[in-house]
């Protein structure tokens, strides 16, 4: 089972930890059933790689431990 959840909004990308006191939260979704930042849906893959989530923290901040990248919201240019 997934224990993070991450926004599929790529000027978001909040990342949702469904542990609690290490034991997942069934039915996360059904709770949280969009993103608290910016109403965004949820995802249990990857961003970047596609492969199933998940979390490692380098020097506190998420990064997608397959492939090593931060799981940071994108900036946008206008």
């Amino acid at each position: 089972m997934d224990s993070h959840l991450i926004c599929k909004n790529p000027a978001c990308r909040f990342v949702l930890d469904r542990r609690i006191n290490g034991e997942s939260l069934d039915g996360v979704r059904k709770i949280v059933k969009q993103c608290p930042e910016c109403g965004g849906d949820w995802s249990s893959a990857c961003p970047f790689c596609k492969r199933p989530l998940a979390v490692a923290f380098v020097n506190e901040l998420p990064h997608s431990a397959c492939c090593l990248q931060k799981l940071r919201a994108e900036l946008s240019v206008s």
